[in-house]
């Protein structure tokens, strides 16, 4: 069965497809979710063991990603209420249920579920009466991660914080380095000054894909570097 767009993985039996979960990327995961949702896929008499896949493969998905969600909501959107965060988490998590087949394996898993998690905490506190603002924060605006993106990768320094902030600029590249190929194409052509018609021509997508993929990377590589 496929589990990446790149690449095939394929197994003898279904126990060794459950047995591998737990090794598999977030990435990976999604696309075996997606994938055992078709029961026209298997014969008939094999449902139930698709239904046991994708069961397992959701579960690994929230066992992963509820505390990062949880921290990123406190940390990066600067979320004061813990109960509130703890809402918007299982928000995002049924979302990623009934949204997964709209999750693009070119673009950093992490970055989208980011994404995700930023649109419905900011949907959360427009819903909430005014006086009840004060509770959360809305994080940076998207122009102002782009400017500590700029200021970490690119910024010239003092002999006495070169050190730091050399050790900063590794942590950024090496997070680029773990985007996927495509994603990580938008980001370096982006930090070279390169404007989004441009680069959208050059890879071959929208416009409106490359924004969304650029900031659903600098929201995963923030959270990797001031980790």
């Amino acid at each position: 069965m496929p589990v990446e767009r790149s690449k095939s993985v394929h197994f003898d039996s279904w126990k060794e497809l459950l047995d591998w979960l737990p090794q598999a990327t977030e990435s990976q995961l999604m696309t075996v979710f997606v994938w055992a949702n078709d029961q026209e896929k298997v014969p008939p008499g094999e449902t139930r063991f698709l239904a046991d896949a994708r069961r397992e493969a959701f579960e690994q998905l929230v066992g992963r990603a509820k505390e990062p969600l949880r921290r990123f909501l406190l940390r990066r959107l600067r979320c004061r209420d813990g109960h509130m965060a703890d809402d918007v988490v299982q928000e995002v998590l049924i979302l990623v249920y009934l949204r997964a087949e709209q999750y693009d394996p070119d673009r950093s898993f992490w970055g989208w579920l980011y994404r995700v998690a930023r649109n419905k905490y900011i949907d959360t506190l427009r819903r909430q009466r005014p006086g009840d603002l004060g509770r959360g924060g809305t994080g940076k605006p998207d122009d102002a991660l782009e400017e500590w993106l700029q200021n970490v990768a690119l910024t010239k320094t003092t002999p006495e914080s070169a050190a730091l902030a050399q050790e900063r600029r590794q942590l950024v590249d090496g997070a680029i380095g773990r985007l996927p190929a495509l994603q990580q194409t938008v980001v370096r052509l982006r930090l070279d000054g390169v404007q989004g018609k441009e680069i959208a021509l050059r890879i071959g997508r929208s416009q409106a894909y490359v924004s969304q993929s650029y900031h659903e990377a600098l929201e995963l590589i923030r959270d990797q570097v001031d980790e």
